[in-house]
């Protein structure tokens, strides 16, 4: 039977091991509320809320372990009611490499997991434990009679951060990643050349990202588009000739990463989102990255990003003529944005960067904005590669850690700001790339509604 992974939020993570590694005379015990999902052809927990109980309802016992009142569980009963969620009980062993699940935690769950699946079938329950560096734990997967067992736990902080099974991540044995192995560690190019990253969208700004990665030794890129090379976009789609007039942009992908030659692999999804087989392609994906002309689809992929906790990273170039008649004067302004969603910080709407305003401003009738090309932006080669070289560097960060690996939320902050990192403007005229950050919003409700969310789960009618 195939393991079960789990996904944990930024701040979750944080508030979860400061709980449960506590000092005190028992084991703390926390209970993650967690929806589920399909993702890379295995179920995956994904963590939703994080209840704790209050030193008084914790009861004496000898054994090793904590033991609580029956009466302490009904609002975390009801909350999982409510939002039909499964249960994770979770506590610590303070050590470092693999824990081990005791006797006693074993008849704990044989006491309190029959109960958590009568009050809600339709989603997963558990029993985890977890070390300084490791975790493992039974998880009990809907209409299942026997347990799984606990796979990958994904962190989300200013990097990703996985805690496998396995004993070590080895890096590709190339010389090509020589030079480039230190900056990022042997290690660290190992997640690099195990990683899959989508990428949406590859005109100017997409098909410099996907020659970076293969590059970068990206083990498989997802490349999503359905459009074809036109002679307009000659001039700035990298790896594009004369003679692919006509031709489907994802094939134009393909070639240029067969002729890089470094490993890498490419899909080719010639689909636009939210059609099925992008969105499921999409939800198989370690990051995204989103080179799109609109808001809509910045809106999907925001929820695909928000809903199954994948990191987003959104770049995009506006480049508009400014009428003047002074020779000296700038004749155009340029602006840039380069926007990182870290799963559990602020997204796309807490920013301001998507509104119900601006969406309704692109629709202008009943068609949605996304089936729309907007033929008027100006463009420049050189403007969409800046920015989407920032994405790339977004991309290693998330995946290496190069600058600093850490589920604290502090150490995602803006130094001397209380902002977090993630959202930097770019002036095309003087050339600069500025550290603008943003805040998530307690009263967001894109992030309380699909932060998270998992599948749609539709409960059967009582009888």
């Amino acid at each position: 039977m195939s393991s079960v992974d789990l996904r944990i939020p930024l701040g979750l993570g944080e508030k979860l091991l400061d709980h449960v590694f506590q000092t005190g005379t028992h084991e703390c015990v926390a209970f993650g509320l967690v929806s589920h999902a399909q993702l890379r052809r295995r179920p995956t927990l994904l963590l939703r809320k994080i209840v704790v109980l209050r030193e008084e309802d914790y009861l004496p016992t000898r054994a090793h372990g904590a033991t609580w009142r029956g009466a302490a569980m009904f609002p975390l009963m009801g909350d999982a009611v409510d939002d039909n969620l499964g249960i994770l009980v979770i506590h610590a062993h303070d050590h470092e490499g693999p824990p081990r699940l005791s006797g006693d935690d074993l008849a704990s769950a044989a006491r309190l997991i029959p109960m958590f699946r009568n009050r809600v079938p339709s989603r997963p329950h558990g029993t985890v434990v977890v070390s300084r560096t490791h975790a493992t734990g039974r998880i009990w997967l809907p209409d299942r009679t026997q347990p799984s067992d606990l796979g990958e736990v994904r962190w989300f902080g200013s990097a990703i951060t996985d805690w496998t099974p396995a004993t070590a991540i080895s890096g590709e044995n190339c010389s090509a990643f020589v030079r480039q192995s230190l900056v990022v560690g042997g290690q660290g190019q190992g997640w690099i050349n195990r990683a899959k990253v989508a990428v949406v969208g590859l005109g100017g700004g997409g098909s410099h990202v996907v020659q970076q990665l293969t590059y970068l030794g990206i083990g498989e890129i997802v490349a999503i588009d359905s459009d074809t090379f036109e002679e307009t976009n000659h001039h700035r789609v990298v790896g594009a000739g004369g003679k692919d007039l006509g031709r489907r942009k994802v094939d134009i992908m393909y070639r240029l990463v067969r002729q890089i030659n470094l490993h890498g692999r490419l899909r080719r999804i010639h689909a636009r989102i939210p059609n099925a087989v992008a969105v499921s392609a999409v939800r198989d994906c370690d990051i995204i990255v989103g080179c799109v002309d609109t808001l809509f689809t910045r809106s999907d992929l925001q929820e695909l990003a928000s809903r199954y906790l994948i990191p987003y990273v959104d770049v995009g170039v506006s480049i508009r003529p400014v009428e003047t008649n002074n020779v000296t004067d700038r004749r155009v302004s340029i602006s840039g944005n380069i926007v990182t969603f870290i799963p559990g910080g602020f997204c796309m709407w807490c920013s301001g960067f998507i509104t119900d305003e601006k969406l309704k401003a692109e629709q202008q009738g009943p068609t949605r904005g996304y089936f729309e090309k907007n033929n008027d932006e100006a463009q420049v080669v050189s403007l969409n590669g800046v920015v989407s070289s920032q994405a790339v560097t977004e991309v290693l960060q998330l995946l290496t850690g190069f600058g600093g690996a850490s589920v604290r939320t502090a150490d995602t902050r803006v130094p001397g700001a209380d902002v977090q990192r993630g959202y930097k403007k770019f002036d095309g005229v003087s050339g600069t790339l500025q550290e603008w950050g943003a805040t998530r919003r307690k009263d967001c409700n894109h992030c309380r509604e699909t932060l998270a969310a998992g599948d749609l789960i539709f409960r059967k009618p009582s009888a």
